[in-house]
């Protein structure tokens, strides 16, 4: 496995855009991590400045920059909208895994689109780069998250006890995983997805 490099890449879905994080993002994006329903089970604080979802924007951003990572801005193709984000860090080519992270404004949940969008990274991770595990960590008591990670085929591996701490306090985070041969065996049931290379 090795580290993204090149250009930066767009991904298309049904309904969807991934793209490239951009400062104009930022209103947007602002107004999602700033919300305590939105942050609930996140490590980091909500925001309260922009200056804060502008720090992140640039930390995102280089993640693809510096071979780390990569995070996309989920757009809706019918307005262009951005919705949140999502995408892959703490990659570890020498090991061929990295880990998921990803989140949307409250408004559109329930509607499938975090479910396409990670469909698709998911994708991009396993074939393009060359992942055969892809990791997430999910505090206890986001049965949002649950769901929608069992639903894209990922098992729980156990429960970390107090595995981080949030807003002072220690909390037990749920480690799941899916490996390659899991996905090529649910990826027959997948429709919706494909990759526009380099952009």
């Amino acid at each position: 496995m090795e580290k993204p490099r090149g250009a930066f890449p767009t991904i298309e879905t049904a309904r969807l855009t991934l793209r490239e994080i951009v400062s104009g993002d930022a209103a947007l994006l602002h107004r999602y991590w700033s919300d305590e329903d939105v942050t609930e089970f996140m490590v980091l604080d909500r925001f309260t400045k922009i200056e804060d979802t502008v720090q992140m924007i640039v930390l995102l951003a280089g993640l693809f920059a510096d071979g780390s990572g990569v995070r996309w801005a989920v757009v809706r193709k019918e307005d262009g909208a951005v919705l949140g984000t999502c995408g892959f860090h703490n990659l570890k080519p020498e090991h061929f895994r990295a880990e998921v992270g990803y989140e949307m404004g409250k408004e559109y949940w329930g509607r499938g689109l975090m479910t396409e969008a990670l469909t698709a990274i998911l994708g991009y991770g396993i074939e393009a780069m060359d992942f055969n595990r892809v990791e997430a960590f999910v505090n206890a008591g986001n049965i949002r998250s649950l769901r929608i990670l069992e639903k894209l085929g990922f098992r729980l591996d156990g429960t970390l006890r107090e595995y981080e701490r949030a807003r002072g306090v220690f909390v037990d985070q749920h480690c799941l995983s899916l490996l390659r041969k899991e996905w090529v065996v649910g990826q027959r049931a997948r429709t919706g997805a494909g990759i526009l290379a380099d952009g």
